[in-house]
Order: C-alpha cells, then sequence, then structure tokens
C-alpha cells in the first residue's frame, strides 16, 4: 500500500508540474521560474500552482490555438510517466549496486521494499509514458492546419530539449560523484569506501540512457527533421502575404519609371549608363529630357 501511494503521488506531483511548465510555454511565459516555484514550494499548500492558474490569464501571453488541452495532455502524461519510470529504474540500480558494494548489506527487507517501490514505478510510468509519447509524432505528422500543427511542434521541441536537458544535468552531476569517489580511493583517500561513490552509477546510467535515447530516436529522427521543415516553412516570416509587404516610396518609384531608357530616333532600348544608341548612333538624352 505505501509503494502504491508512493508512485500515486509521484506521478501526480510530476504531472503537475509538467502541466504548468507547458502550459507557460504555449502561452509564452516565464515557464522556468513557474515550474520551479511548484517544485520548491508547492509544500506550502500548493500556493504557487494556485498563483499559476489564477495569473495564467493575465499580463502578456500568446493566445494558444484550438486544441491546447488535448495536446497538453499528450506531453504531460508522458513527462509524468517517463519521470516516474526513471526515478524507478534508478532507484533500483542504485540499491542493488549498494547491496552489492557493501560488506554488511543489511536487512534484507529494506532492499526488498526498495525494488518493490521501484518495479511499481518503472510498470506505471512506463504504462504512461509509452500509452503517450508513442502517439506524439504520429499525431504531429497527420496535424494539417499549420497554426496548430505550429502550436504541438513547438511543444514537442520543447518536451525534447526539456527532457534531455534534466537528463545531462543529473548525469553530471552523478557522474562527478562518481569518478570523485572513484578517484579518491584509487588514489588511497581515508574514509572513502565504494559504497560511497559506487551507487551513483545508478542514476548515472539511467539519465545517460534517456538523454541517448531522446537525442537518437526524437532529436535526431527523420520524423522530427520532416515536422522541424515543416516548421520552419509555415511559419508567418517565411512568406509574408502581398499586402503585408512594405510599398515603394515614391522616390523609388519614379527612380524605378525613369529607368528604362529609349532612342528617340529609332525606338531601340539603351541602359541607363550608355550615351550613344547602340543601334543608330544618335546621342541619348538624360532619362526623361527631350
Amino acid at each position: 500500500m505505501d509503494v502504491a501511494l508512493f508512485t500515486g503521488f509521484a506521478i501526480l506531483g510530476l504531472a503537475l508540474v509538467a502541466w504548468v511548465y507547458f502550459d507557460a510555454v504555449e502561452r509564452g511565459k516565464a515557464a522556468i521560474p513557474w515550474a520551479l516555484s511548484v517544485v520548491f514550494l508547492g509544500w506550502l499548500f500548493a500556493v504557487p500552482l494556485i498563483l499559476y492558474v489564477i495569473f495564467r490569464e493575465s499580463g502578456q501571453r500568446t493566445p494558444p490555438p484550438p486544441g491546447g488541452a488535448r495536446r497538453q495532455a499528450l506531453y504531460v502524461v508522458s513527462f509524468a510517466g517517463l519521470g516516474t519510470l526513471l526515478i524507478g529504474a534508478a532507484v533500483l540500480v542504485t540499491a542493488t549496486v549498494a547491496r552489492a558494494a557493501t560488506d554488511h548489506p543489511g536487512s534484507s527487507d529494506g532492499y526488498r521494499e526498495a525494488v518493490a517501490g521501484s518495479i511499481a514505478a518503472i510498470v506505471v510510468g512506463a504504462i504512461a509514458w509509452a500509452s503517450q509519447w508513442f502517439r506524439a509524432e504520429p499525431r504531429l505528422a497527420a496535424i494539417t492546419d499549420d497554426e496548430e500543427f505550429r502550436a504541438m511542434f513547438y511543444l514537442h521541441r520543447a518536451y525534447i530539449y526539456t527532457v534531455i536537458g534534466l537528463a545531462c544535468v543529473v548525469a553530471f552531476i552523478s557522474g562527478l560523484l562518481f569518478l570523485g569517489g572513484a578517484l579518491s580511493q584509487a588514489l588511497g583517500s581515508s574514509g572513502v569506501d565504494t559504497g560511497d561513490w559506487l551507487p551513483a552509477l545508478g542514476p548515472l546510467s539511467i539519465a545517460a540512457l534517456a538523454a541517448g535515447y531522446h537525442f537518437l530516436f526524437a532529436l535526431d529522427s527523420l520524423r522530427y527533421h520532416q515536422a522541424l521543415a515543416r516548421f520552419v516553412s509555415a511559419s508567418p516570416t517565411a512568406a509574408a502575404p502581398a499586402e503585408a509587404r512594405p510599398a515603394a516610396s515614391p522616390m523609388a518609384a519614379a527612380v524605378a519609371a525613369t529607368a528604362a531608357r529609349y532612342c528617340t530616333n529609332c525606338g531601340a532600348a539603351a541602359a541607363s549608363t550608355d550615351a550613344f544608341c547602340s543601334a543608330c548612333g544618335r546621342v541619348l538624352y538624360p532619362a526623361g529630357g527631350g
């Protein structure tokens, strides 16, 4: 029961943080500060979450196109499921490595509880993540409306960048702990044991795996590059309509009108720099002259 409650609250918490983040991204608000406030100040009776709900429609914002709830749910559930899956996998690897590295592994009940909780998180998180993530790219490719496509691709790209960025941060920190502890023990530093640094291999390996998967199969995939090309071509600045283009000034129009020159004797065309007609040899007067 404790494992199920922990897994449920973990998914709920990640889902709330993900919703605030992706909703703020789509509305053009400060997504990272709002999400961090929910993470670190959420214990204050959910005050940051309530404040975001109140102020999300106020101030400077980008009005999202229709269908925002559906596309946000796709990435919110995917992000929460992936976070639960990765946390469960990291706990499982860390607990197993720590138990194998120490001379006194402790009670088997504690290890079994950790394994049970991590497996529950892995299963539930994998179901939530896979059921949404593997629908994202096909749905993105099936959208015909350019405005809706650009809005969903914007969230899709933000999702990939966020996952890769967070995974790289975790891998960097755990990698420092792992490498620093290993070097300290190899150099004979006192007070450093294998159990102090080897468990960092858990979050290091899981974070590196997550970053590598999303880079190779999401950010560097053929589908993503095709969607990116469509996103660029569908940009409002890619092809401005004729009425939106700035009109030529009167001076520019006058210069363009007098740029063409013709011989008054034979009617042959002449360049603006020619002094004599190339056809009959008559002297050419300046444009607009007699």
